[in-house]
């Protein structure tokens, strides 16, 4: 007996996929041959042309699904009752048989572009008992080799196009050939639920974090909590990628798309917690005094100008005193002093000399008397400003005033003084005069607050530092929002263009 088995579209009521090592079809498997032993004459049987018999009470083929992952028959399809149309008494009947079935197959997955992926799955058919010379299997239709008329969709693919191929293949073991039917079912994944989910918090916390990172309410904020935000960014990040591995199968042939997105995102905070130490480390440079190079703030200011930040207005004024200062120096460094000036300068020099020199107990030779020794106190200085100065030491006796911040034209407008004539002697009152002054101007000096050079120069180059490391934090925040966009999006729309024209490819 030769039957001729002819497998007719599959009725989809799937695809269901449980996993992505398999995928599990409900469907209808409808087949068609001619058996040439089961013919009868309708003139016979009062013109009955058509019977339904049980599906046990004839001949059937063992139709196999090679690929299944479930080897028992009654675990995969229902058998029920058979249709035969009688072809005539000699030349056989066509049995008919339709019945449902819940195949568990293996399916080749590409996932180099998940979630944004096609996959292709193949059915193969087959007898596992009889060669092609036997039962020779041919498709009902070629074009629409499984119907997907009455298909209902499902949640997560939906069905691009179906097709069939037959094969006739030959085994060492069998000296015939045996005939395979070759189903591939084309379906695209849905990615709404990936890029709603995973996709867009990922991005979002990935931003936010940037932005972060590299953004101050103030010049001089202290930015070590952003070490923290790095750290915890990479702890939710470790907590979307455990949920992205339990939707995605392991695999080591290729990266996923998204495993490369994800693989950015992370090392693209990695990078940003790493340059916000730099921006941190800079800032910390301002606390030891030393002022950035010439170079370094001329390629900053350069800089700024380009990334719109502007020089905050007490570096401005500091500047600008600077600038002032300097200026004056020059002026005094470039103008000729006069006679008179060089004279008081040696003058000065002689008698700061002979005030160093003099003892406490005694003033040019003179002893003070036991009134002025209890009139006078300790050695005691007050000055404000540089530009007052109380001397109640013995040796303030000698008479000499110091002249040292008059300008120019008051020191040239002095007459002849006689610095080594003997000093008026010092009496009662003068004393109580010196102490009364010393002692107010010590009360006021305490309400002046006296800012050195030293701290002031400290002062402008912690400033100048904090805004160094404003100027690169703005550098990075632009640098990493352009690495995100490129990475991000870009590789979404890698994606995306992908399943964009593979459906447009099946249509």
């Amino acid at each position: 007996m030769r039957a001729a088995n002819i497998i007719s579209p599959f009725y989809v009521h799937g695809p269901w996929i449980n996993s992505f090592d398999f995928l599990l079809f409900f469907q209808s498997i409808f087949q068609r041959w001619v058996d040439n032993l089961l013919g009868w004459d309708p003139e016979d049987f009062s013109n009955v042309t058509e019977i339904m018999i049980p599906y046990d009470q004839i001949w059937i083929p063992d139709t196999t699904l090679y690929n299944s992952l479930v080897m028992d028959d009654q675990d995969t399809r229902r058998l029920l009752n058979a249709k035969l149309t009688t072809r005539g008494k000699d030349e056989g009947a066509l049995v008919e048989l339709l019945y449902p079935t819940i195949y568990k197959l293996s399916c080749l997955l590409d996932l180099r572009f998940f979630p944004f992926d096609v996959q292709t799955c193949k059915l193969t058919f087959g007898s596992w008992t009889f060669d092609n010379t036997l039962i020779d299997y041919f498709p009902y239709n070629a074009t629409h080799a499984i119907g997907t008329a009455n298909c209902i969709d499902n949640e997560g693919w939906t069905v691009l196009k179906t097709s069939v191929q037959r094969h006739v293949n030959h085994y060492d073991c069998c000296p015939n050939n045996y005939t395979l039917l070759e189903f591939h079912l084309d379906i695209q994944r849905k990615p709404l639920y990936y890029v709603i989910n995973l996709i867009t918090p990922t991005s979002i916390i990935t931003l936010i974090s940037i932005v972060g990172f590299f953004s101050s309410s103030s010049i001089n904020e202290l930015r070590e909590e952003k070490i923290t935000l790095g750290i915890t960014t990479l702890l939710s990040m470790s907590i979307l990628i455990f949920m992205v591995s339990d939707k995605m199968p392991s695999t080591s042939s290729f990266i996923p798309l998204i495993g490369w997105f994800y693989t950015s995102m992370i090392l693209l905070i990695s990078l940003s917690t790493l340059a916000a130490s730099v921006v941190i480390y800079i800032q910390k440079q301002g606390i030891l005094g030393k002022p950035p190079c010439r170079k370094t703030m001329k390629w900053a200011r350069f800089v700024a100008r380009i990334v719109r930040m502007e020089m905050p207005l007490l570096m401005k004024q500091a500047y600008a005193q600077k600038a002032r200062e300097e200026k004056l120096r020059r002026a005094q460094e470039g103008r000729k002093q006069s006679l008179w000036q060089r004279v008081y300068k040696v003058a000065r020099e002689q008698a700061q000399q002979r005030k160093n020199s003099c003892g406490s107990a005694k003033v040019n030779g003179v002893t003070p008397s036991p009134d002025v020794q209890r009139l006078q106190v300790p050695k005691k200085s007050c000055t404000i400003n540089t530009d007052v100065t109380c001397i109640t030491d013995p040796c303030e006796t000698s008479g000499l005033v110091e002249f040292s911040n008059l300008s120019d034209e008051e020191n040239s407008s002095f007459p002849d003084i006689d610095y080594t004539a003997p000093p008026p002697p010092v009496t009662k009152f003068q004393s109580l005069h010196k102490m009364s002054t010393c002692a107010s101007l010590d009360s006021m000096i305490r309400n002046v607050d006296i800012i050195s050079p030293r701290t002031m120069q400290r002062n402008l180059a912690e400033l100048e530092f904090d805004w160094l490391a404003a100027v690169v934090e703005r550098i990075f925040l632009i640098f990493f929002i352009i690495v995100f966009l490129l990475t991000a999006v870009g590789i979404n729309c890698i994606g995306m263009y992908y399943w964009w024209t593979a459906k447009e490819h099946t249509m």
